[in-house]
């Protein structure tokens, strides 16, 4: 993975592997749901016993770019680790999940009167997630005239609120965020065919009108959920919000693919 100037870090367990010292691959996905997603992480040829030292729970990060241009693309904690042959070499697996399965989180019931409001709400329940919040912003302040009431799943009358809120709710990179889905976080980074982008974006129009482009770079630690980014090409040029993507590692690859809509900042 050395060369072209890539760099791949991954630390785990008490360790940290490079890619100058051995093979890496990965695949890390990215969006915003309240969901968490599962990436892959295979290190080839490590010994039984640092195998053995890698846990379930254990945190993990993957700090990957180019020489001179590293970034954070994953933190998350192990869920599963599995080790097979595949010829001469010894493949380890680590899945790893970005945020905690909040679907795990319920409550028996909770009635709240009428008159109030979302805002109310989601300031009540989202501490009981018990994940760091990244940020929080309402577009409007739903009033729910006959009361609310909750029951079960904590996380499923989060998005809804939220989502009545006009508002998105997701976690990435183990924090909570609750804003529109047009509100990102400026990546102050413009994306051209001399800093990476590859082929021609492709647009896509989808049946609540939204708008937006698929797009495919060279690896980029910047491009994540809600990443605001410059694009330039041919035929497109604008401010954009990354809505969700993928990084991916390997013998032949080493990108970044993503979907990005208008931003309210074009």
């Amino acid at each position: 993975m050395e060369q072209f100037g890539r760099v791949v870090e991954v630390s785990v367990g008490g360790k940290t592997f490079r890619s100058k010292d051995l093979y890496i691959e990965f695949d890390v996905p990215f969006d915003d749901d309240a969901s968490p997603n599962e990436s892959v992480v295979r290190i080839y040829n490590l010994s039984q016993d640092t195998i053995s030292r890698i846990k379930r729970n254990d945190v993990l990060t993957i700090n990957a770019g180019y020489e001179g241009d590293v970034g954070l693309l994953l933190s998350g904690r192990v869920s599963y680790v599995s080790t097979r042959k595949d010829g001469p070499d010894k493949v380890t697996s680590i899945y790893v999940l970005d945020g905690p399965d909040l679907s795990s989180v319920k409550i028996e019931e909770r009635a709240y009167a009428p008159g109030v409001t979302g805002r109310t709400i989601l300031n009540d329940l989202i501490p009981l997630l018990k994940v760091p919040i990244g940020a929080f912003r309402l577009p409007r302040n739903k009033v729910y005239s006959e009361g609310y009431t909750v029951s079960g799943a904590i996380v499923d009358h989060c998005e809804e609120v939220a989502k009545d809120c006009g508002a998105a709710f997701y976690v990435n990179r183990g924090k909570l965020y609750v804003r529109p889905l047009t509100d990102g976080d400026d990546a102050r980074f413009v994306l051209r065919n001399d800093t990476g982008l590859v082929g021609s974006p492709e647009r896509f129009e989808e049946r609540d009108g939204v708008k937006g482009y698929h797009i495919e770079c060279l690896l980029q630690h910047r491009i994540t959920t809600a990443s605001i980014i410059d694009l330039e090409s041919k035929f497109v040029r604008g401010r954009f919000r990354v809505r969700r993507g993928r990084h991916t590692c390997n013998m032949d690859t080493f990108l970044t693919t993503a979907e990005v809509i208008e931003s309210a900042g074009r």
